[in-house]
């Protein structure tokens, strides 16, 4: 699918950087975010994600919106502002983009939407490998948003006049996590369940998604092809839950004993995703090394 003009919120932050590099070159780009773009030949405008009105404005002639902009995770704010934040500004986006006659937008939504990080440690998966069709249960603020934001998504792609598709990153590793990782993979009681993905592999989800020439409403878990852990991942999850739940994939455990607990399948068949990126072409460095293909 061919979009001219694509405008990315949040395209400031720190992995809106890396879309609007992915980006940039194959559309004409604007930002919409608190401060402007490094990049000066980058459009930018200055307007909340809570401003219907002003975002309404600032669309007329954008054909595709990637929606990064949202409080990043439960503890970088109040919840009264990461839920107003992540809910209220996902519905004024999307509204504000139906009614300039946007096309298609992407919305970043979180693998957290599963309940799966924030719960309760005896909140174990109900089946492996964790596909979309897992149950969400999520009982704190910032996954409950992750739900809602694709309750929303859905309700405006059932209306018709938008294409809406959802991407649920894994956590995104930042350089200045490269030293922790090894830690965090050999530690059972990890809260994102060993999952992780490189803001560069979530930027070629974007861009993909974009690309896809089927518009109807779908989701896709975006991760490495990995987990953090070195240690096999159905051994971690029983000596964390005690248990196994049902393996309905055991070959994807079979062929890659540390393959993570999302499952990264759909994205791959649909979206033709790649993942380029593992924790251990990070190293510790300060650049991360991409992987040959």
């Amino acid at each position: 699918m061919d979009f001219a003009h694509v405008v990315v919120t949040g395209g400031s932050g720190r992995l809106g950087r890396h879309v609007v590099e992915r980006l940039k070159g194959k559309h004409r780009l604007s930002v919409i975010d608190t401060r402007p773009p490094a990049d000066p030949e980058v459009g930018y405008m200055d307007v909340s994600i809570l401003d219907t009105a002003g975002l309404r404005r600032a669309f007329p002639d954008v054909d595709a919106v990637v929606h990064l902009a949202a409080v990043p995770n439960p503890r970088t704010s109040s919840p009264e502002l990461c839920f107003t934040t992540n809910t209220v500004g996902t519905w004024s986006v999307l509204q504000a983009a139906e009614d300039a006659g946007v096309r298609r937008v992407v919305v970043a939504s979180s693998d957290a939407a599963t309940g799966l990080h924030y719960n309760p440690k005896d909140w174990a998966p109900l089946y492996l490998p964790v596909d979309e069709q897992h149950a969400m249960r999520p009982s704190e603020v910032y996954s409950l948003t992750k739900e809602i934001t694709e309750c929303i998504a859905r309700s405006f792609a059932v209306r018709g006049k938008l294409e809406v598709l959802a991407i649920r990153p894994g956590h995104i590793v930042f350089e200045p996590e490269y030293p922790e990782l090894g830690e965090r993979g050999s530690n059972v009681q990890n809260y994102h369940l060993w999952g992780y993905v490189a803001p560069q592999d979530v930027a070629q989800g974007f861009e993909l998604a974009l690309a896809l020439e089927d518009g109807s409403y779908d989701c896709f878990f975006i991760g490495a092809a990995d987990g953090l852990n070195t240690r096999p991942t159905l051994e971690l999850i029983m000596e964390r839950f005690g248990r196994l739940p049902e393996i309905r994939r055991p070959e994807i455990y079979a062929a890659n004993p540390t393959a993570g607990v999302f499952d990264i399948t759909h994205a791959v068949e649909k979206l033709g995703y790649r993942p380029q990126f593992t924790w251990r072409d990070f190293g510790g460095q300060a650049v991360a090394a991409r992987k040959s293909a």
